[in-house]
């Protein structure tokens, strides 16, 4: 679920920003696999403060690195492990908003800001959820990936309600599908009946080698290569639809 989440984030940053539109990315991940994603097109990504001290400098401008045209990333430090031990020194009703305030003055330069979150849920996780205005989710069709899209349902329903929160949950994006595998189409199926039809996003992203490649060595952009062209467009129908959910 983590890989899926990632993969999608950076590669929807990447068409986004190559259509014109600014992107900021910010990887919250203390694994930082977004930025290792990106470095394989870019090369060493090194702010001028790492996101962890820009936090709690309550400042995150020192930490943006341009990339190219349309598209700065905030990369990830794995000092954001400590991000639960840093966050208390905040006021407890002010601890669960120091990521969306910090946003505030920044977000307005960008069409698009694209957080890419660790897998499990804490104190940074709640932050990115309630700066977001939406929120997608990722579900790999296999039963661990749909039990943890029901806890994570349950827990983006407890937070609408304690913070009176106004992000949506604009869908979910099933992930690694096979069209021949029956254990997809009983997971699909099954989140189907469960979150309903109409949540479920209707481009699903394919298993393909090419992302695989794309991981490992930067994302190909090669008109004349027919598997690149594929994959864009599996994930052009994805962002297309995203975009659409969103509305204006």
């Amino acid at each position: 679920m983590n890989v899926g989440k990632t993969t999608i984030s950076v590669i929807t940053a990447d068409h986004l920003s190559r259509s014109g539109k600014k992107v900021l990315l910010i990887d919250l991940d203390p694994q930082t696999s977004a930025t290792l994603f990106l470095e394989n097109n870019y090369g060493e990504i090194t702010p001028k403060e790492e996101l962890f001290t820009a936090l709690n400098n309550e400042n995150l401008r020192p930490a943006i690195c341009h990339l190219a045209e349309n598209l700065d990333v905030i990369p990830g430090d794995w000092n954001l492990s400590k991000w639960d031990q840093m966050a208390a020194k905040f006021p407890q009703k002010l601890r669960m908003f120091i990521l969306g305030n910090l946003l505030q003055p920044i977000k307005e330069k960008y069409d698009y800001v694209i957080l890419d979150v660790p897998p499990t849920i804490s104190v940074l996780v709640t932050n990115a959820v309630l700066a977001s205005d939406y929120i997608a989710l990722v579900l790999q069709t296999q039963k661990s990936s749909y039990e943890s899209a029901l806890r994570t349902t349950r827990y983006l329903q407890e937070l609408k309600e304690d913070y009176n929160a106004n992000f949506i949950l604009i869908g979910i994006i099933l992930y690694l599908v096979s069209k021949r595998s029956r254990t997809d189409n009983i997971i699909e199926s099954k989140a189907a009946e469960t979150f309903g039809e109409e949540a479920l996003f209707k481009n699903h992203i394919y298993y393909r080698e090419r992302v695989k490649n794309w991981s490992n060595q930067g994302i190909t952009h090669n008109e004349k290569d027919i598997h690149d062209v594929h994959t864009h467009k599996m994930y052009s129908d994805l962002i297309e639809e995203l975009i659409e959910r969103i509305g204006d």
